[in-house]
């Protein structure tokens, strides 16, 4: 059984690539797992804009249905959370917690203690595990909360960026100390 969700959800991306539609059952198969872990997988691409629901299974890209669907909101700050930054922190609880940019996704991790994290890489779109990915931290490159942090799936294409855009390139765990020291520096000041 594959117990990493960002394990599973990378191959359910790959055998869509190959093979789309899929069902949920034959997802299930596949991975070993219960259709229920299967449909957690699942809505976690469809926030990140990854794959579209179907009935019965699922395909890759989003849905062009003609409902408007309710933006979801940062679970950090109350923002509209944009396809192109987002992040989804797995839970051990199998809870999922959604965050409108990295920044956010970075101070939510500190409380919540994520089993995984899923972001997009800033340059290229396609989902990275946070937890191995490269930070941009405080470049010109003004998105979303400040200090403002791009997430990139290389330390190679976060420096490159970071030569036209300036800031400090970061693992995780540099990017979330640099924030979390921030935040406490401005709590002592006021």
């Amino acid at each position: 059984m594959n117990s990493i969700p960002i394990v599973r959800q990378e191959k359910i991306i790959r055998w869509l690539a190959e093979e789309n539609p899929l069902s949920i059952d034959e997802l299930a198969r596949r991975l070993n797992v219960s259709s229920m872990t299967v449909h957690r997988d699942v809505d976690a691409l469809v926030r990140l804009g990854q794959v579209t629901k179907v009935h019965g299974g699922v395909k890759l890209g989003q849905s062009t249905t003609q409902s408007t669907p309710q933006m979801p909101t940062c679970r950090l700050c109350n923002s509209a959370i944009p396809e192109r930054t987002s992040v989804i922190l797995n839970l051990p609880s199998g809870e999922t917690l959604e965050a409108c940019c990295p920044h956010c996704g970075l101070m939510l991790a500190e409380s919540k203690h994520p089993t995984s994290i899923l972001m997009k890489d800033f340059i290229y779109g396609r989902i990275v595990n946070g937890l191995q990915a490269a930070f941009l931290v405080g470049c010109e490159i003004k998105l979303c909360c400040l200090p403002n942090v791009i997430c990139f799936a290389s330390m190679e294409d976060a420096t490159r960026f970071q030569m036209g855009f300036g800031g400090c390139v970061m693992s995780f765990g540099e990017a979330q100390h640099t924030l979390i020291n921030d935040h406490l520096k401005v709590v002592h000041e006021h």
